[in-house]
């Protein structure tokens, strides 16, 4: 089953969105974008569910995308959930909050599939999935079986004993000093004798 890619874009950098997205069909994922919600849909629901669905989330950072909201709250989720490929396709600096994540520069790429930039793309997008993979893998791992002493010794809680706490009182240490004083008085009287 091929790997599901949702791709997050401003309207205004279409022409590029279906560039990427015919690529990465070309490459064999299966692609989402916004241009594919079915009439009669509710769009923030429909987009929410692509995005819960989708194996990573390649997002396209340009000048337009930087200032919509939507794009940057679909980035946001990809971050979160650790699917986010973020690619750049101007010169414009990242966002806010996606700045100290590797993106892949597509500035000069013309729709190319053997490009080198593209390659970059695809390799992203892979490390990204096998990152998830990996992760999936973890969660869901068999526990290996432990020695039965192993068992035994975590299974048994340990308890601490701590000493009870006394409290003296001010009238106590007073109390102290004073003896201590009067005994430090009566030695130095006692050597004045001698």
């Amino acid at each position: 089953m091929p790997k599901k890619l949702f791709v997050s874009y401003s309207r205004k950098d279409k022409a590029m969105a279906q560039r990427v997205a015919d690529a990465l069909e070309i490459q064999g994922y299966e692609v989402f974008w916004d241009a594919e919600i079915p009439p009669g849909q509710k769009f923030d629901a429909f987009i929410m569910e692509q995005l819960r669905i989708s194996d990573a989330v390649v997002v396209l950072w340009s000048s337009h995308s930087v200032g919509s909201d939507y794009v940057k709250e679909e980035a946001d989720y990809a971050k979160s959930n650790k699917v986010l490929v973020p690619l750049r396709i101007d010169e414009t600096a990242l966002p806010f909050g996606f700045t100290r994540i590797h993106t892949t520069d597509l500035v000069h790429w013309h729709g190319s599939v053997q490009d080198p930039e593209w390659r970059r793309v695809i390799n992203a997008i892979e490390s990204s999935l096998g990152d998830k993979e990996s992760i999936e893998r973890e969660s869901v791992a068999p526990q290996e079986p432990q020695p039965e002493a192993e068992i035994s010794r975590r299974s048994i809680p340990i308890e601490t004993v701590k000493p009870p706490r006394t409290h003296v009182s001010a009238s106590a240490i007073l109390a102290i000093a004073i003896v201590m004083i009067m005994l430090l008085g009566i030695f130095v009287f006692a050597l004045r004798l001698v």
